[in-house]
């Protein structure tokens, strides 16, 4: 990492920080063409006269403060809400505060994870003064770790990239950031707020969800008994492909949103850039014999003729075997910490965004039975021993968009687009952010 860059007395950084929010909405475009990159055939043929040239770490800094930063504390206003209060405020929504989706990124450089998770609030509002944007790059610092030297390996063909995307991803200059999200960990929250009444996890009458397979002729999955002992109503059918999707839903729209917050700074800052999901998630992950990809650890499925990928071991590990010895413990570690005191959670340095006494608060806050997390373990294990996997119907890891970030060729866009294509922040970036610096061309 280079030294503290001192954003709070950039003046660059102050006029992306002052960027209006409705001319980064009304200017955010798909910016493709970058430094080095050529289009051989088509309406658009060229070639950049400028070799390519790497976005700075500072420039990486904010587009992820952007994609994934700490923002302070939540607020969780309701009535048995209490439980997201011991969340971390980020700038893209989540889920019931759940931010199971971390930001992975490769450049000429290497590969490299931004552990969002491990980041913690210091204030109710984390930038309240000048000084406090300096955060932008401490908590860049302290929480991207590099995971291996050089450019990740994919392949510049399919199945690894969608044919019409080959000529621009991955590309000498660029950095490719690719949000990936774990389901199951919240997969098993939602399975106990589904099923647990007498924990006080929903106020519903009578019982819970019964919880049915539908790929096995609708066969209780797991949790007869507990539809026999009136725990779970079997009135109240919830197909287990149904439910996943529930979460699958939920989660997976965190890396589309930091996609967009991603290409508003894009806009601020004259970066150029775009979001797609040409590319096979499998291989970019690693799951086959072509390529590394992320290194992810994978597990093969009962009935499924791909394999499931699980998690990057010591990194971003699923709620399931093999990272736990079976769903019983993985249902143990998904909601260890969900009845932490919120004094504790003060100890350990986070801020609470309310002013009543954490005793008050928390007299709302839904407990667990131990009738729901057996339940929950039922269901879980059926899945797994069903399948081979957790969940049964979608991958543990979701892999759904890339964003990629390059400097912009804007000669490219002057010769064949009409004024407009681009905006001032790209016309004079590099004058901004790279000051005493000469653009490299091909032909000097």
């Amino acid at each position: 990492m280079t030294e503290d860059p001192k954003f709070s007395v950039r003046p660059e950084f102050q006029e992306v920080w002052d960027f209006p929010l409705f001319e980064a909405l009304t200017s955010r475009r798909s910016r493709r063409f970058g430094f080095g990159m050529e289009l051989t055939h088509g309406p658009f043929v060229h070639k950049s006269p400028y070799e390519p040239y790497p976005l700075s770490e500072e420039e990486t800094a904010v587009l992820i403060a952007a994609a994934c930063g700490t923002t302070g504390a939540i607020l969780c206003e309701g009535d048995t809400q209490g439980g997201m209060v011991k969340s971390v405020g980020r700038t893209h929504p989540s889920a019931v505060g759940a931010h199971r989706t971390l930001l992975f990124f490769t450049n000429d450089d290497g590969l490299f994870l931004y552990q969002a998770d491990k980041a913690k609030m210091s204030k109710m509002k984390e930038y309240e003064t000048v000084e406090d944007r300096d955060k932008v790059w401490s908590f860049y610092d302290e929480h991207t770790v590099k995971l291996s030297d050089g450019r990740f390996d994919l392949p510049q063909a399919e199945p690894g990239l969608f044919a019409h995307n080959t000529w621009v991803t991955n590309r000498p200059g660029t950095t490719l950031f690719m949000p990936v999200t774990d389901i199951s960990q919240d997969l098993i929250r939602l399975i106990i707020n589904m099923c647990d009444t007498k924990g006080g996890a929903r106020y519903v009458k009578g019982g819970g969800y019964y919880i049915c397979d539908e790929r096995r002729g609708m066969q209780p999955a797991g949790c007869e008994k507990w539809a026999d002992n009136g725990l779970l109503d079997r009135n109240k059918v919830l197909p287990l492909g149904r439910l996943e999707k529930i979460i699958v839903s939920w989660l997976c729209a965190e890396g589309a949103m930091m996609g967009q917050l991603m290409q508003l700074a894009m806009a601020a800052t004259g970066i150029g850039g775009w979001l797609h999901g040409g590319f096979t998630p499998l291989v970019v992950m690693g799951g086959t014999p072509i390529c590394k990809g992320l290194g992810f650890r994978f597990v093969t499925p009962k009935d499924d003729p791909f394999p499931n990928p699980v998690g990057l071991d010591g990194y971003f590990e699923g709620f399931c075997p093999p990272y736990y010895k079976d769903m019983d413990a993985a249902v143990e570690a998904a909601i260890a910490g969900m009845g932490e005191k919120l004094d504790e959670w003060e100890r350990r340095g986070m801020t609470l965004p309310h002013t009543v006494t954490n005793e008050e608060f928390e007299k709302a806050v839904p407990g667990i039975s131990d009738e729901g997390i057996e339940c929950a373990k039922d269901i879980c294990r059926y899945i797994y021993e069903e399948y081979g996997k957790f969940p049964a119907h979608n991958d543990t890891m979701h892999l759904l968009y890339f964003i990629q970030a390059h400097h912009l060729d804007t000669e490219f866009y002057d010769q064949y687009f009409k004024e407009g294509a681009y905006i001032h922040t790209h016309k004079n970036h590099f004058e901004k952010w790279h000051k005493g610096s000469n653009i490299p061309r091909r032909d000097e």
